[in-house]
């Protein structure tokens, strides 16, 4: 069994292969990175079953070439490429795993999937944690309803006791997350609501507790509200608490974007630019570069001079319970004609022995896992399909729990009498 892991030099990618070395059930990884020379050095660290290579995604004759033979292709680069991705996992014939398209690219992912039935294969959207494993709690509760009236979603962690600006993923996303309006499926519609709004304390587990969420655009919506519509299904929405900064940090954050400097559009401005000036000396005809400048007038688009100030933020010291993770998914609806409320859970600590929080632990575990499963035939569905439909969920859950991760369900409903109201 192959695997390719797209991306594997990233802050995301590496763990994904550490998972794919450390579980077993792999013949051969292909870390693969635009970045040749860090795909080698995180190859080096996992053993002989992993070989670097690099991988231009926009180069798609050379991207088909790394890609043949291989059993499936984790995507984990920017979400911006997963239509290019799955077009040469098309034509080399490789099941296909990302992370995510935040909502927008999702359905346009979706359009493929006739392609990818008639070639025989399998694309699962969207299978990190949120999205992923909160897809998967979506159809388990789903699964143990006869109605569903919403689906809940809500991710919390410990915050950062430093206030670090360093972000705990991909900034072009986090930015797309500030800025870009939210899709919440409200009365049996999709809507945009404004961006990081509708605040709400919500109850995570301990050590988070209870704090404060807001929505954000997330590609849960896009797919659970057509998985789950025969049963009836009217609400669906995701929150997040502050994307994994402090308060403080993501109030910084915002102001930011409410600056504008999260924009992708360029802007003119003059700054000063070098230039190089020939004199002529008086004893020879040999030509001597002087240093002088110009004022000029250059594009820049703000979202990279941002992100480039921001590569340099410090990390907050990482210590007590920083870095613990609650995704939690509540279904509300009817059980045996009875209004019923399940709430499912899945939570994880660092894990130390990877030197990684939680939260980014359970976002690169769940497309390892079903890589695997892709890779060796264990998915009989085909097409292009979302995590709560494709993916066993007692299955998913006992692989995050044999690295660490708990899942536990609560119910909430009335043992006798009436609904009050």
């Amino acid at each position: 069994m192959k695997i390719v892991v797209l991306g594997a030099a990233g802050m995301i990618g590496r763990v994904i292969c550490r998972d794919l070395a450390d579980y077993g059930e792999v013949g051969e990884i292909v870390v693969a990175d635009i970045d040749e020379a860090a795909a080698k050095a995180v190859a080096a660290g996992l053993g002989g079953k992993a070989k670097a290579a690099r991988a231009d995604v926009t180069d798609a004759p050379g991207l088909t070439a790394l890609l043949r033979g291989a059993g499936c292709c984790i995507n984990s680069v920017n979400y911006y490429f997963n239509l290019d991705v799955m077009r040469v996992c098309l034509e080399a014939k490789v099941h296909y795993v990302d992370l995510g398209g935040l909502f927008h690219m999702t359905r346009r992912q979706l359009e493929l999937d006739g392609a990818f039935r008639d070639a025989g294969l399998t694309a699962i959207l969207g299978l990190g944690s949120c999205p992923g494993i909160a897809n998967v709690h979506a159809g388990y509760l789903g699964a143990q309803l006869d109605t569903v009236d919403s689906i809940r979603i809500y991710n919390g962690a410990t915050p950062d006791v430093g206030d670090s600006l360093a972000p705990a993923y991909t900034l072009q996303t986090i930015f797309d997350e500030i800025t870009q309006p939210a899709m919440v499926f409200r009365d049996g519609e999709f809507l945009e609501v404004a961006p990081v709004s509708e605040a709400e304390h919500y109850p995570f587990r301990e050590p988070i507790g209870y704090a404060r969420t807001h929505l954000s655009l997330h590609s849960e919506v896009a797919t659970i509200p057509h998985s789950l519509k025969n049963k009836g299904i009217k609400e669906c929405f995701f929150k997040i608490t502050a994307f994994g900064y402090s308060e403080k940090a993501f109030e910084q954050l915002k102001f930011l974007a409410n600056l504008g400097l999260m924009s992708a559009d360029p802007i003119e401005v003059t700054g000063e630019v070098p230039i190089l000036s020939e004199v002529r000396t008086l004893s020879a005809d040999a030509k001597i570069g002087a240093a002088a400048s110009t004022r000029q007038a250059v594009r820049v688009k703000p979202r990279d001079v941002l992100m480039k100030a921001l590569a340099h933020a410090p990390a907050s010291e990482k210590h007590g319970s920083l870095g613990f993770k609650d995704i939690a998914t509540e279904a509300r609806g009817t059980k045996d004609g009875r209004e019923v409320t399940l709430r499912i859970d899945t939570t994880a600590w660092p894990k130390k022995e990877w030197n990684i929080s939680g939260g980014t632990f359970l976002v690169a575990s769940p497309p390892a896992i079903v890589a695997r499963w892709l890779a060796d035939g264990r998915v009989e569905r085909q097409g292009v399909l979302a995590p709560e439909v494709a993916v066993e969920p007692e299955a998913f859950f006992a692989e995050l729990g044999r690295r660490g991760a708990r899942t536990e369900v609560t119910k909430t409903g009335l043992v006798s009498g009436e609904a009050a109201g």
